[in-house]
């Protein structure tokens, strides 16, 4: 059951990664064209975070009561729904209509991160990460493919009348539509129900307990808190230099198919290497996965800031660090959160976390946008650092909390 579950997430990762890089890769560009300010374009971003956002909470509320076979494949439906809406205003050139579009739109990313969970529900606890790493690394065939589908989606939308840079949200439709249908046709048996100990195919169907009851059980855990604040501020970094590196470099007048490459290697390192991360993970532990990926973020917050925007290799390499450097934090600190909780109250918990990082990230874009245009990308890019100090801090005083725990334990048994 596991391989099977495993095996039909790869699918749907792969075809809604797609669907969310290509639409991804021409976001800002095409809010700008739309509302005519640079400023109003983080807002595009900002949209599909609350939209990933109010994803999250109703994807695991939904997970929560009847299994993830239920919630995945209703946010991948709202994604394509999304992506239908976002060419209708490219059309119009309604800017909010736009961003309604882009809220629905952001339930892609929101499901997809949470396939990660369900690829664990049947894992043995030392393949946790693994498990993880495997779904999400597949991401990276679509996230590659992604951004350099801009060309021909603007010649496709050329070719049938429609504005160039919305071409992309019709690859975006198809990407999401194949994952609706993966994830409702073949996510059977369902994992969680089944890690629960239901019978899943005698119909038995046990009551879930409330999800205010579930939430609480973070008030005292420490590491599921820590774990949470991490996913957050990694996120939140992530999106709000990411969304901006492309418009930095638009506004220096570099080509939309440079960009789109840059973004590709961006994407690239978010997905390709995770099942490496997962390795380490298993090997030896989630905090000290956790201390190198926060380490490497804040390297390529030093890389991207001091590039002006047609250093374009500079660019590249400082993007694609960040990628590699979320990857490492989203996976240690998601199986970290797992490890935390018992498995009743994961789908609460976990789904708390997504919705918290995608609202942090959504207010991350939306100042980011603000910052690039009164700053610069070199300030945007140190209050981002800044930012990634609190996990950073909350991790050391967990080890120190840890070490002075076992020095008392040796001392007494002594």
């Amino acid at each position: 059951m596991q391989r099977r579950t495993v095996r039909t997430l790869i699918v749907a990762e792969v075809v809604s990664g797609s669907g969310i890089a290509t639409g991804f890769a021409v976001t800002s560009l095409l809010a700008e064209e739309i509302s005519g300010s640079a400023s109003l374009a983080g807002l595009s971003q900002t949209a599909a975070t609350l939209g990933g956002a109010v994803a999250a909470g109703a994807v695991a509320a939904l997970t929560h009561v009847k299994g993830r076979r239920p919630g995945l494949s209703a946010g991948y439906l709202a994604a394509a729904v999304g992506a239908v809406i976002c060419v209708v205003a490219a059309v119009e050139r309604s800017f909010p209509l736009f961003l309604v579009g882009m809220v629905l739109y952001g339930a892609a990313g929101a499901t997809g991160l949470q396939a990660r969970f369900a690829a664990a529900d049947l894992a043995e606890p030392h393949q946790r990460g693994k498990a993880m790493s495997l779904v999400l690394t597949t991401t990276v065939v679509g996230a590659v493919v992604g951004p350099n589908l801009t060309g021909p989606g603007a010649a496709l939308a050329e070719g049938v009348g429609l504005p160039a840079l919305s071409g992309t949200f019709l690859f975006a439709l198809l990407g999401f539509g194949i994952a609706f249908a993966m994830i409702a046709l073949f996510l059977r048996p369902d994992p969680l129900l089944l890690a629960r100990g239901q019978d899943v195919a005698a119909g038995e169907r046990e009551k879930a307990p409330p999800l205010r009851d579930m939430l609480l059980t973070l008030r005292d855990n420490r590491a599921g808190k820590t774990a949470i604040l991490t996913i957050v501020a990694g996120h939140l970094v992530m999106i709000a230099v990411m969304s901006m590196t492309g418009i930095h470099m638009h506004h220096s007048d570099v080509g939309l198919g440079v960009i789109g490459a840059v973004l590709s290697g961006h994407l690239a390192g978010m997905f390709g290497f995770s099942a490496l991360f997962g390795w380490a993970v298993d090997k030896f532990d989630s905090r000290s996965v956790l201390f190198g990926g926060l380490a490497a973020m804040l390297l390529s917050m030093l890389v991207s800031g001091t590039a002006r925007g047609t250093d374009v290799t500079q660019l590249a390499v400082g993007l694609a660090l960040l990628g590699l450097a979320w990857s490492a934090v989203l996976v240690a600190a998601s199986v970290l959160l797992s490890e935390s909780v018992e498995v009743a109250a994961r789908p609460a918990v976990q789904g708390f976390s997504d919705m918290a990082m995608n609202i942090a990230a959504a207010g991350g874009a939306a100042l980011s946008g603000i910052i690039l245009e009164r700053l610069g990308f070199g300030p945007l890019t140190a209050i981002s650092g800044a930012i990634l100090l609190l996990p950073l801090l909350a991790l050391l005083g967990g080890r120190r909390r840890t070490d002075t725990g076992r020095a008392g334990s040796d001392a007494s048994s002594s």
